[in-house]
């Protein structure tokens, strides 16, 4: 089970939104999948991100971009057993988190299986628990692919049309 963005957000044991920001205000009950607590506040947070794996292959480089409302955290960053049964995604650990069987996962970065080598291996991980074997993972980031693929598009728009008039 994978949960980007409010998915994430909602695999925890509780959400809380005090302020009504994200429409009634109030704390609820989440999936209690993973062992983090959210607390919906401003400012939004919205950027671009560039980390480094540590799931399901360490040491991958991963783009993508963050936005999200709110702020989650560890419930109970004291207990030390928390720390064995889940680890953080990434270099950054604010941005996700894995448990220790690598069933249940939790990021907010969007974009995340635009980075190939990165989905490959999370694809391998489910094939391995099927008995498939592994596909390689030397493969291009499918955004790199689809600006190839867009520039290819409008170079042969622009070949056959006389845009002079849209452009001055």
């Amino acid at each position: 089970m994978l949960g980007i963005c409010g998915g994430y957000q909602m695999m925890g044991k509780q959400l809380a939104d005090p302020e009504g920001i994200e429409g009634q205000g109030g704390r609820y009950r989440g999936l209690e999948l993973l062992p983090i607590r959210t607390v919906i506040t401003g400012p939004k947070i919205a950027r671009q991100r560039q980390v480094t794996s540590n799931f399901p292959l360490e040491g991958l480089p991963i783009a993508g971009y963050e936005i999200h409302q709110g702020r989650t955290h560890l419930m109970e960053p004291e207990r030390e057993e928390i720390h064995h049964l889940y680890r953080p995604l990434f270099d950054d650990t604010t941005l996700g988190m894995v448990d220790a069987n690598q069933s249940v996962w939790g990021t907010y970065l969007h974009g995340i299986f635009d980075n190939g080598p990165w989905r490959r291996a999370w694809l391998n991980r489910l094939r391995q628990q099927r008995g498939l074997q592994s596909l390689a993972t030397g493969i291009a980031n499918y955004r790199e692919e689809r600006e190839v693929m867009l520039d290819g598009i409008a170079d042969e728009i622009a070949a056959h049309l006389d845009l002079t008039s849209l452009l001055f």
